[in-house]
């Protein structure tokens, strides 16, 4: 079986009576049909590998499950309409399961002032340095008043 693409067809068997836009065509959607596979089994990972705390989801997985195990069917319907209506829309997800950004572009900054935006500023130098402050960053960012000023 011998065929010169972009030339003189010259071939053998069942290509010698196909076009070449027949011929192209069938290639394409058999290639197409090979990688359709390939590339939708990866797009889940996204989801689950990226989201920042995954427990909200993770439960409402378990209470669909349960569902169905106890033969509940509004419930399970009910908890798979939750599911499903949370991936649909991003910023659920997101509101559910956090903001990955981390440091000066961090959602959590959004509520505090400028003044301990500069204190948190200045613990994220000193733990660049090597010094423990994670605790005291929590505290700071959770609003909680821990005496934290200039001269210390």
């Amino acid at each position: 079986m011998t065929f010169i693409l972009f030339s003189v067809l010259v071939s053998s068997g069942f290509l010698a009576g196909l076009s070449p836009v027949v011929f192209y065509t069938s290639i394409t959607l058999i290639v197409g049909q090979l990688m359709r596979p390939i590339l939708i089994f990866g797009t889940w990972k996204g989801f689950v590998y990226e989201v920042t705390d995954p427990m909200a989801i993770i439960k409402l997985c378990e209470k669909c499950y349960l569902a169905r195990h106890e033969e509940n069917l509004v419930e399970e319907e009910e908890a798979y309409r939750m599911l499903q209506e949370i991936i649909r829309s991003p910023e659920l997800l997101k509101a559910l399961c956090g903001s990955s950004l981390k440091g000066p572009c961090s959602p959590e900054l959004d509520k505090m002032s400028p003044e301990d935006v500069e204190k948190l500023d200045r613990l994220r130098k000193l733990e660049a340095k090597g010094f423990d402050v994670e605790q005291l960053q929590q505290n700071l960012i959770k609003g909680k008043n821990n005496n934290f000023d200039d001269s210390d």
